[in-house]
């Protein structure tokens, strides 16, 4: 018999170089299983943003107008408030409006990111149970069936019937817990020189079913959340703010940018043609020809990925520099409904 022996050197150096290979090996399939998860949940969080991001603009946007509930030509809507300052009810004609945030003073956004403002009425449904006469020169009571959150002293509601919409100015301060509160119109904010279907403002009656409408402005746009991401850098977030109350509220985390463009109607009428910037718009002054709205978001990651540095991405056509950072593109077009003829 042979006596048993140890490994030689060679054969031991062999066997660690084997378990080197399979060691390494098994770190490659971890590191890059690691890699794929940490990639799909980047993927995922942004998908889910993105969603809810375009669902949660489309809608607040669509209902952008008056939404009286009843086609009335614009003779018929009638403003009796005095002093007051025409943007209140300017959103009749333009419902929407937009622009570019440079980073100035009195901007909301970030730089190079479009900011939206929203004009519609706030969705309360509060009805006439009962009114007073609207004449110049005398007081007028109304009560509503309801409390609205918009139903503040010395701000603008509408109240419309089937034939006309008439905006008036709360003078009194509404009980918020009494079940029919009554809205005061002082005779001091009539404005007697008002014209109301044509005719000089004398005396409005209304015929039930009427409603009233609280007027709600919001803008959204995209700022700086206050916080860092996991790579120490500053996170942005869809954010929107009632200018009402002036409070501002984050909505999406991980939208960078924004970029809308505005469908106008075309020349006779019928279906939308043209897509234009803010600026543009404004520059044609054509606010009042706004049907649609195209949406575009860039959504970006909290931190950075190896796997994203060579990502390429287009936004509003031009590349996003790869920064380390996951991004993807979200897009969608809203229609106005109240707007749509």
């Amino acid at each position: 018999m042979r006596k048993q022996r140890g490994l030689s050197l060679i054969e031991l150096m062999v066997a660690m170089l084997l378990g080197l290979i399979v060691t390494g090996a098994v770190l490659q399939v971890f590191l890059s299983s690691k890699t794929t998860f940490v990639m799909q949940g980047n993927l995922n969080r942004l998908q889910e943003n993105g969603r809810f991001a375009l669902q949660y603009l489309a809608q607040q946007v669509r209902p952008a107008g008056i939404g009286l509930g009843v086609r009335l030509p614009e003779e018929s809507i009638c403003v009796v408030a005095s002093n007051a300052d025409p943007a209140d009810w300017a959103g009749i004609h333009r419902p929407v409006w937009g622009r570019t945030s440079a980073g100035a003073a009195g901007e909301l956004g970030v730089a190079g990111s479009d900011e939206v403002h929203v004009f519609a009425n706030d969705g309360c449904e509060a009805f006439l149970t009962e009114g007073e006469v609207m004449a110049p020169g005398k007081n007028a009571n109304v009560k509503v069936d309801r409390y609205c959150p918009s139903m503040q002293q010395n701000q603008l509601v509408m109240v419309a019937d089937l034939q006309k919409a008439v905006v008036i100015r709360i003078t009194n301060a509404p009980n918020a817990n009494v079940k029919e509160p009554t809205l005061a119109h002082a005779a001091g904010t009539n404005n007697a020189a008002a014209l109301c279907g044509g005719f000089k403002f004398s005396e409005i009656r209304f015929e039930s079913p009427a409603r009233i409408f609280g007027f709600a402005h919001r803008v959204f746009y995209v700022a700086e959340t206050g916080r860092n991401g996991v790579d120490g850098r500053p996170l942005h977030a869809l954010f929107v703010r009632n200018s009402a109350t002036g409070v501002a509220e984050e909505m999406v985390e991980g939208v960078q940018s924004m970029r809308v463009h505005y469908g106008l109607v075309a020349a006779g009428g019928v279906g939308v043609r043209d897509y234009l910037s803010a600026a543009e718009v404004e520059a044609a002054n054509r606010w009042d020809d706004v049907r649609t709205l195209s949406f575009e978001l860039l959504l970006e990651s909290d931190g950075q990925l190896a796997s994203a540095r060579d990502q390429a991405v287009v936004f509003d056509g031009a590349a996003v520099a790869a920064d380390g950072r996951l991004r993807q593109v979200y897009r969608t077009v809203v229609a106005l409904r109240n707007r749509i003829d």
